[in-house]
């Protein structure tokens, strides 16, 4: 593997992406990516449809997922690597997990009503396709229904962060998901710390479990990259990198494989798998 055919951060229609689970493999694979994760947000639904069909490709597939983690009034997200798809105590966290944003959802659309900007639940719905409903969707559908002119306007004025239509929601804390990960088999990771502006609190997320940060990302300038390598290397931390691509025509949209990351982050990360016997069954 050189610098480019390693993205352990890419998202599928399962969650917010815009590629199906299989689509998303195929097209990796056209790109010469050989090292691949699906971390879908809040869901492992994906990952089936996707290892089909990376056996049908040179591409080795690790199972993943993006919890969505609360710490205070700061939302932090937290990927896992090597998890057992099916695992039940998995299973039961991403439920009350997706319940949370269920409800959420819910506010959001009574606000925006509020605002002078009303939605169609159903059509926000079809929007997601087979997906859980998130943010981006209600995005997408505040631009098909002429409120804005863009994705990126949607959550400028109204679904960012202290803008006034977000709203919180019921979330993992970061002990609980580094055990949640760690008991369906898998690695748990920081994700993007530089990018949610986590770098200060990385001490206290590994003394809540965490057991490694995404240094390469899509939304890490080289400045962050040495500063988080660093801060790895001090705390003897796994390094991931990826993408986070969510697809073609997903508001940002970054190519899966762009992000240069180092052959060697594969080869620590394969060495470091877990082992069976960590795993709860």
């Amino acid at each position: 593997m050189n610098s480019t055919t390693i993205d352990l951060h890419v998202h599928t229609t399962a969650s917010d992406g815009t590629l199906s689970p299989s689509d998303t493999v195929r097209r990796a694979a056209e790109l010469g990516v050989t090292l691949l994760s699906i971390t879908d947000h809040d869901t492992t639904e994906g990952i089936p449809e996707a290892q089909q069909a990376a056996a049908a490709s040179d591409i080795v597939l690790l199972s993943g997922v993006e919890l969505s983690v609360g710490s205070g009034e700061r939302e932090i997200h937290v990927l896992g690597y090597f998890v057992a798809p099916d695992h039940p105590r998995l299973q039961s966290a991403l439920a009350r997990v997706r319940g949370g944003r269920d409800v959420r959802n819910e506010r959001i659309l009574a606000r925006l009503k509020d605002l002078g900007a009303p939605l169609d639940p159903q059509r926000v719905r079809q929007i997601a396709g087979d997906g859980s409903v998130g943010r981006p969707h209600i995005a997408a559908a505040l631009v098909e229904a002429g409120h804005v002119g863009s994705q990126g306007e949607a959550f400028g004025r109204y679904l960012a962060r202290g803008k006034p239509a977000y709203m919180g929601r019921d979330r993992l804390s970061p002990a609980e998901a580094a055990q949640v990960i760690q008991a369906a088999g898998g690695l748990p990771v920081v994700a993007h710390p530089a990018k949610s502006g986590l770098i200060r609190q990385i001490e206290e997320l590994v003394a809540a479990g965490m057991e490694g940060i995404e240094v390469f990302h899509s939304d890490h300038s080289e400045t962050d990259v040495e500063i988080l390598l660093g801060i790895a290397r001090e705390g003897n931390l796994l390094v991931t990198g990826g993408t986070d691509s969510h697809g073609p025509h997903s508001g940002k949209w970054v190519e899966i494989g762009s992000v240069a990351v180092p052959e060697w982050v594969g080869e620590e990360l394969l060495r470091r798998a877990p082992q069976a016997e960590r795993t709860e069954r």
